[in-house]
């Protein structure tokens, strides 16, 4: 994996961003911290300060001038406590004691920069490379009293906290840069498979798909998302060169029948009226035609969803009464009884006709093949969370391995080739079912065939919802 490739990726950025919002975030933090602790050693130093100079102080109440001196001395020669530094004048301005140089006077509190030249006795001399803080008061006899102590320790509390500081952050940015190349590479691994899987889709292989981890995570879910697209490209391909095979073997035998016609009345023809009859029935061929291509571009519009922006509340108790009503007499002209059982008041989400078209389509292919004396009966009724249409008739049927096949485009059964129609009645109905996310069930009546459509009341009819399969 190339490092610039892996460095463009968004979780490395993202990781990359987070760690310098940590840094900065870190950074203000240790400032505050720093700020506060050197606050907090400044005054605990100053407070000693305070107390030495007032128990100096005491020893003068108490002991007089030597007895100042003496405890001066003693405080400068005392080895268990941090370097100490001191500075006493008499009323005059005489030094008394102290390893200070005399230099400028002051009151309360202050930080003696260094270089600062400190006596360290016998006569020597040396120059101080750091800080001293000191106090400073004058005392009731007029004198001069000066106590400091060497500033390294805090310097050294602050140079640990720096150095603790500069630790954790450089370890938290390896971290962080660590984490973000651990997680850009999963990254990349799995969307190089998602890439992987696209080009061999591009390919021609329709059948590949998208590995899932089974964790659950986004990128399952894009998987599982992915894998049902390109299952529902599939379907929409191989039902694409369906029709095509379909159209292609479907049209020829009309069309064939076209030609022969249309040669036959020029070859034969010697009357107007005999031109004239050619010519109907080839009139008759060409609409036979253009009603399957107007039926093919009819299921595939209904197929695209495109008409969900337009469903509303269809009263189907009114739309099946109309349909038992006007196809009643048609039964009765062929010797078969239509029956309707129906429950008033209900309603579905939908196109009213589509639905129509659907319910005349069962209808009629009931009525078609069925024989005289057969009973069809309509029944709409209300089951659970759906309503429930059903047509049955007492019929000869459909044989149970072909109820999987009755619903493909210019599908027919072999005994139903000699009787009218183009086999895209039941895709038309298949189409319109899937439309309306409702399930098509079939069950035999022994004698005849049940078809049963559930329209869940769940089922949300929207623009963006896709034809189910």
């Amino acid at each position: 994996m190339r490092p610039s490739k892996l460095f463009k990726t968004i979780s490395f950025r993202l990781a990359a961003l987070y760690a310098v919002l940590f840094a900065v975030s870190a950074s203000l933090l240790f400032g505050v911290i720093y700020w506060i602790a050197s606050q907090a050693l400044l005054r605990q130093l100053q407070d000693g300060l305070m107390r030495e100079t007032s128990s100096l102080a005491d020893d003068l109440q108490s002991g007089g001038m030597s007895e100042l001196v003496r405890s001066i001395q003693e405080r400068l020669a005392a080895l268990d406590l941090p370097p100490a530094y001191a500075l006493l004048l008499d009323a005059s301005g005489r030094k008394l004691a102290g390893n200070l140089e005399k230099t400028f006077l002051f009151e309360g509190f202050t930080t003696l920069p260094a270089p600062v030249t400190v006596d360290r006795g016998h006569g020597g001399v040396e120059d101080v490379d750091h800080a001293i803080y000191a106090f400073a008061r004058g005392l009731p006899d007029g004198s001069y009293l000066l106590v400091g102590e060497d500033g390294n320790r805090i310097d050294e509390a602050k140079q640990a906290i720096l150095l603790a500081f500069g630790w954790g952050m450089a370890t938290t940015l390896l971290l962080a840069v660590g984490g973000g190349v651990l997680l850009s590479s999963g990254f990349l691994r799995r969307i190089e498979v998602i890439n992987r899987t696209t080009r061999a889709i591009v390919a021609g292989n329709l059948d590949d798909r998208v590995p899932s981890r089974a964790t659950g995570d986004e990128f399952d879910q894009l998987a599982a998302n992915f894998n049902a697209m390109l299952d529902r490209i599939q379907i929409l391909m191989e039902s694409l060169r369906q029709v095509s095979s379909d159209i292609a073997h479907d049209l020829r035998s009309p069309l064939h029948r076209l030609r022969q016609r249309l040669e036959g009345g020029r070859a034969h023809a010697k009357t107007v009226a005999e031109c004239h009859e050619a010519l109907d029935s080839a009139l008759s061929d060409t609409d036979n035609i253009l009603s399957i291509f107007a039926a093919i571009l009819g299921i595939a519009q209904i197929e695209s969803g495109n008409r969900r922006c337009f469903f509303v509340d269809v009263d189907l108790s009114a739309v099946i009464a109309n349909i038992a009503e006007a196809y009643g007499a048609v039964a009765e002209d062929r010797g078969q009884i239509l029956s309707a059982s129906i429950t008033q008041g209900l309603t579905v989400r939908g196109d009213r006709a589509l639905l129509t078209q659907m319910l005349v389509n069962l209808v009629e292919n009931s009525i078609r093949h069925c024989p005289e004396q057969a009973h069809i009966a309509l029944k709409l009724e209300r089951d659970q969370n759906a309503v429930v249409v059903s047509v049955s008739d007492t019929g000869p049927g459909i044989p149970k391995e072909e109820w999987t096949n009755i619903f493909k485009r210019f599908y027919r059964i072999d005994r139903s080739r000699s009787t009218a129609g183009s086999g895209l009645g039941l895709a038309l109905v298949k189409a319109v079912v899937d439309l309306h996310g409702a399930i098509i069930e079939l069950s035999d009546e022994m004698p005849g065939l049940r078809v049963r459509l559930r329209f869940p009341d769940a089922f949300k009819a929207d623009c963006s919802s896709q034809p189910l399969k």
